[in-house]
């Protein structure tokens, strides 16, 4: 493995394709200005692959169908969000204290069919897909992982709350509190019958946050 040390990467943009990038540790680097994307491969062909964080940062930086493998991200500053567009998750471990990191869907400005057919292809991955994500010792600011299937995602119980579609089927959900019906609303932008729910620990919203999920199991609502 190679390893690199406090380095800063400016503007670094790969866009399109498919290949293998990784066999790195990483200590203290930082990443500005930078994308890692493809737009129109289900195959997620373009994948980062055994690499290890620890102490890094990015800033203004970004990821769109991209399939990790095999990672572990041990403190991650972010400054002004990291956004996971369309990207697939394997094996991936996130601890320490972690900045806002959000995965969401295909970037809307794809084609109808082209959206339809990354989502397809997120389906038939994550089948062969043992789990996805290791949050269990993330201390996050804030943190939105619904875009992977809630039950390929190994949590800590005490803040990271499972949700089924199920559960919360022909119920009308306007009265529940302001983050639970977030939390269980992006089931409608989302194609997986389980999401997780996290309230993050270094937000300064933590405690109202973690009522109301902790609300939501008590009646029987969340894991």
């Amino acid at each position: 493995m190679k390893h690199v040390d406090d380095v800063t990467f400016r503007s670094e943009k790969i866009i399109g394709g498919s290949g293998i990038l990784g066999g790195a540790g990483l200590s203290r680097c930082t990443w500005v200005g930078s994308t890692i994307a493809q737009f129109d491969d289900p195959g997620f062909g373009l994948v980062v692959r055994d690499v290890e964080s620890r102490r890094c940062k990015v800033d203004n930086c970004g990821a769109h169908g991209v399939r990790f493998q095999d990672v572990l991200v041990d403190g991650l500053t972010v400054a002004g969000g990291l956004l996971l567009e369309a990207c697939l998750f394997e094996r991936v471990t996130l601890r320490g204290n972690i900045g806002r990191v959000v995965t969401t869907p295909p970037h809307s400005a794809l084609a109808a069919e082209v959206r339809q057919s990354l989502v397809d292809g997120m389906r038939a991955a994550y089948r062969d897909v043992e789990w996805a994500l290791d949050i269990r010792q993330a201390n996050f600011v804030d943190a939105d992982f619904s875009y992977v299937p809630g039950e390929l995602v190994r949590r800590d119980e005490e803040t990271q709350f499972l949700l089924r579609r199920e559960s919360f089927s022909g119920m009308d959900v306007s009265d529940l509190p302001g983050y639970a019906k977030i939390a269980v609303g992006r089931f409608e932008s989302r194609p997986w019958d389980s999401i997780v729910a996290i309230a993050p620990r270094r937000s300064k919203k933590f405690d109202r946050w973690l009522s109301e999920l902790t609300e939501l199991r008590r009646a029987g609502l969340a894991e």
